[in-house]
């Protein structure tokens, strides 16, 4: 591991056609990264190709590399690849359909190395639309612009009551919009490769169990909105289910691990709203679905939650006539 050093790293499934620009972001950065990696995930279109291409093109200043994943599928699972390869002390995640802003690598690498006991830093994102109209900031959106914060740098703050309670909430900040500390990654045990959606927040959860996280208000992201995002509403289902997962998990190791009353509580009740949502999306989908979700919630130490009479009413009133399937 090379101190101090960065590497850039974006998993890429059938991406070209969003690659280019944002490779490009990259190479526009005012601190240029060590290395980037591409991790093509099985792509059956010009992914391999608009890399190799970018490569050529910047080759002379910003090594970009092209590795083929050729074990399971996933963002996890290309992650995770890249980041065991890497050597650099520090991993900026990027999606390969966003587009950093020129401060991202600057910015947020000053602000990793305000205090060694951070595990994380991240800044604001905004999304964006075909249209290129910019629709909203995430930071105010997920309302961590309201949290109280105390200063560690000019313009770099940690939140007061540390970030494993803000994580609980869908969104806390762009995947993009962060730099980790490799080892600190590493030592959490890296994305969960059995998980498509969430994973981000998994392990950011799990980090947060090991160290301070800090955040600079500004814009380093811009994210795209498209019709083929994982985060698009239709998937909202899934992204329910694999936070019960998630939780499931850390709620049976919570006696073991770092957390105060406050935040056993909150783990718990967040875990108790994820149930209930998903079992909403399980009572419509038809009996196998809903079985699904009575068996988390099962699991999940909470086996009443699914009975509620406006569940069972739901299933009987809409799920028995819809298609019978599984997030």
């Amino acid at each position: 591991m090379v101190p101090g050093t960065l590497e850039v790293v974006v998993p890429a499934r059938n991406a070209g056609r969003f690659l280019g620009a944002t490779l490009q972001s990259v190479a526009l950065q005012h601190v240029l990264p060590q290395a980037v990696t591409v991790v093509d995930d099985g792509s059956t279109d010009d992914t391999a190709a608009v890399t190799i291409a970018c490569a050529a093109d910047y080759g002379d200043f910003l090594p970009i590399h092209l590795v083929h994943n050729t074990g399971p599928r996933g963002p996890s699972a290309a992650r995770n690849l890249a980041i065991r390869r890497s050597t650099a002390e520090f991993i900026a995640l990027l999606d390969a359909d966003d587009l950093l802003a020129p401060t991202h690598h600057q910015l947020l690498l000053s602000a990793i190395q305000a205090a060694p006991d951070l595990v994380a830093v991240f800044g604001d994102s905004t999304e964006f639309n075909a249209a290129g109209e910019t629709l909203h900031s995430q930071l105010a959106k997920s309302g961590m612009t309201e949290r109280d914060a105390a200063a560690l740098a000019p313009g770099v703050f940690t939140p007061a009551a540390g970030m494993f309670t803000a994580l609980l909430g869908a969104g806390a900040f762009g995947t993009s919009a962060c730099i980790l500390r490799r080892q600190a990654a590493l030592d959490a045990g890296l994305f969960d490769e059995s998980l498509r959606f969430g994973e981000d927040t998994d392990l950011f959860l799990r980090l947060a169990l090991a160290g301070r996280f800090a955040f600079t208000r500004a814009t380093v992201m811009h994210k795209r909105e498209h019709d083929a995002n994982l985060t698009h509403a239709r998937n909202a289902p899934e992204f329910d289910r694999a936070k019960v997962l998630s939780l499931t998990r850390l709620s049976a190791q919570a006696d073991d691990l770092p957390l105060s009353a406050a935040e056993k509580d909150a783990l718990n009740a967040e875990l108790t709203r994820a149930i209930d949502t998903y079992t909403y999306h399980a009572s419509r989908r038809g009996p196998l679905g809903y079985g699904d979700a009575m068996r988390l919630a099962r699991d999940a130490g909470h086996p009443t939650i699914p009975l509620k009479p406006r569940h069972l009413a739901r299933l009987m009133l809409r799920g028995m006539a819809a298609p019978d399937r599984v997030a």
